[in-house]
């Protein structure tokens, strides 16, 4: 992947603040933990379905 390509994603990563650390976000070819990127989904699946919205 290109640079500009992989700056772009680090670009909307955090302005959407999806990760929040920025020892991942200042390194974007590591490898990272299983948690990292479970973390990051899940804060994608909270904006859509947050766990205290009422069931109307």
């Amino acid at each position: 992947m290109d640079n500009d390509r992989k700056a772009e994603i680090i670009r909307k990563i955090k302005g959407y603040g999806i990760i929040k650390d920025p020892q991942w976000l200042d390194r974007p070819d590591e490898l990272v933990p299983l948690w990292v990127m479970l973390e990051a989904i899940l804060e994608v699946i909270e904006r859509f379905d947050p766990p205290n919205r009422p069931f109307d």
